[in-house]
């Protein structure tokens, strides 16, 4: 009986002071019980029917276990392990012979999968991933039902004990990108984790990653789609989004819905995307460096920016810089606004601003077009699309500055950057550098499924077939 009580004061003496710990003592049988529990963490439903009830009917009359049968039970050793199971939203079950247990009783009421509003399609799945970790885990099973989709936890963060899950199919994953992976979550050393973003941070290839080297994703089509080919994925407990290494720079041109529509057209999208990311990226530059080389410019479109300037009264420079900055700043006010009225006032507040600048002769309207243009290009590829904002402002920075030879200096070291950047250990440019020829029938050209005969080797580092040529 001194153990009983020396044990239930330790588990109590933890969460003093709080107001949604609960504790109920049961007689039945000769045998005395105390179950502890927080309240709305653990379901009160499951406690009253599967805990509470059986320990009333059968308490002194058998186990614990045998009396709570229907949910699933662990021995504890300590008041320590009590506490942690506490937290995680189980009952915890104290007799009076110093015996104790852990019921799963975790309420798991929360948001119903619905379509996530950034990967939107209009032919495909329309779930997305929830705060659930394990019920995003189930959504991938759903999709793989194969004794090869491995599922690993980890807990992570000092204060949050926040569960992070690995998905993979070991048939398929390299080993080396999981030892490196979980290397990495080991070596996180934080006292909270409240979203994948968290951990994204410390598992990306370098201190400081300017373009993603870790995917992510809300839809669990995708994700299974990349555990398919060879990657691993991350679940982060609380999280609607997944993530997912390795991750190459074409999966930025790559939508969930290409794979439901011809080649051809979906081959067209991609090109699109691509050119149109690397014109938001260049265009403004480009234009301000040609100003100061006439030449590189057609006669007819040189007189009309020379005769557009006259009515400025400051210089293209100044001007690019200005415009650039006033739609960033009318971009961010319409995504921290309410989402009823935030499209409208960017909208809006693009459309006045942008005429009113140019009534007024503070800018030109070539320059008020070419940074417009970008703006809405960039938005083609979106996990890169705040990156390309700072490179944008860089490339327009060294072309004001420093001209042609500015703009082509500051180019060259960008894409020198990209071709030395990997992501665990693979090449963030493949399959273009280094050139992999199996890969390119799902990079820009994008060929039928059954012409996708093999996975990316680039990723899986193995030849398995994928497809059969389609026959007929």
């Amino acid at each position: 009986m001194d153990d009983f009580e020396s044990l239930s004061a330790r588990i109590c003496a933890d969460f003093d002071k709080m107001s949604d710990f609960d504790t109920r003592e049961i007689a039945s049988g000769g045998a005395l019980y105390r179950v502890f529990y927080i309240k709305n963490l653990s379901s009160r439903d499951m406690i009253s029917r599967f805990v509470l009830s059986p320990l009333i009917e059968f308490g002194g009359r058998g186990s614990v276990p045998d009396a709570v049968s229907q949910l699933a039970i662990e021995r504890i050793a300590s008041s320590v392990d009590a506490s942690a199971a506490i937290l995680s939203g189980a009952a915890v079950i104290l007799s009076d012979r110093g015996e104790m247990f852990s019921a799963m009783t975790k309420n798991d009421d929360g948001r119903a999968p619905s379509e996530p509003e950034t990967e939107n399609v209009i032919r495909g799945a329309h779930e997305g991933f929830t705060e659930n970790g394990g019920a995003n885990a189930m959504l991938i099973r759903r999709r793989i039902k194969s004794t090869h989709l491995k599922k690993e936890d980890f807990s992570l963060g000092g204060d949050t004990k926040t569960e992070v899950s690995l998905m993979y199919l070991d048939n398929v994953v390299r080993p080396d990108v999981l030892e490196m992976l979980k290397r990495r979550l080991g070596a996180i050393k934080i006292n909270g984790i409240i979203d994948s973003g968290y951990v994204e941070m410390y598992i990306q290839d370098g201190k400081y990653s300017f373009y993603p080297t870790v995917g992510n994703s809300e839809r669990p089509d995708k994700v299974a789609a990349k555990i398919l080919e060879g990657r691993v994925a991350v679940i982060v407990d609380g999280s609607p989004v997944v993530l997912t290494v390795p991750y190459l720079f074409a999966e930025g041109f790559q939508v969930a819905e290409d794979y439901s529509k011809s080649p051809f057209y979906a081959t067209f999208e991609r090109i699109l995307r691509f050119f149109g990311m690397i014109a938001s990226i260049v265009l403004p530059a480009v234009f301000l460096a040609a100003t100061d080389a006439p030449e590189l410019f057609g006669g007819a479109f040189a007189d009309y920016v020379k005769r557009a300037e006259e009515g400025s009264g400051m210089s293209l420079f100044a001007e690019l810089v200005l415009v650039f900055l006033m739609f960033e700043l009318v971009r961010e006010v319409g995504l921290r606004m309410p989402k009823a009225v935030g499209s409208a006032v960017g909208i809006v507040g693009s459309l006045i601003i942008g005429d009113a600048a140019v009534e007024a002769g503070i800018v030109s309207a070539p320059v008020l077009m070419v940074v417009a243009f970008s703006a809405v290009c960039n938005f083609l590829a979106p996990p890169y699309m705040n990156s390309n904002v700072v490179l944008r402002g860089v490339l327009i920075l060294s072309a004001g500055f420093f001209g042609v030879v500015g703009l082509a200096s500051a180019t060259v070291a960008v894409v020198a950057a990209f071709a030395s950047k990997r992501s665990f250990g693979t090449p963030y440019f493949s399959p273009l550098l280094p050139f992999n020829s199996s890969g390119q029938g799902d990079f820009l050209l994008m060929l039928p499924i059954w012409r996708q005969k093999y996975i990316p080797t680039s990723i899986s580092g193995k030849k398995i077939v994928r497809a059969r040529k389609k026959r007929g």
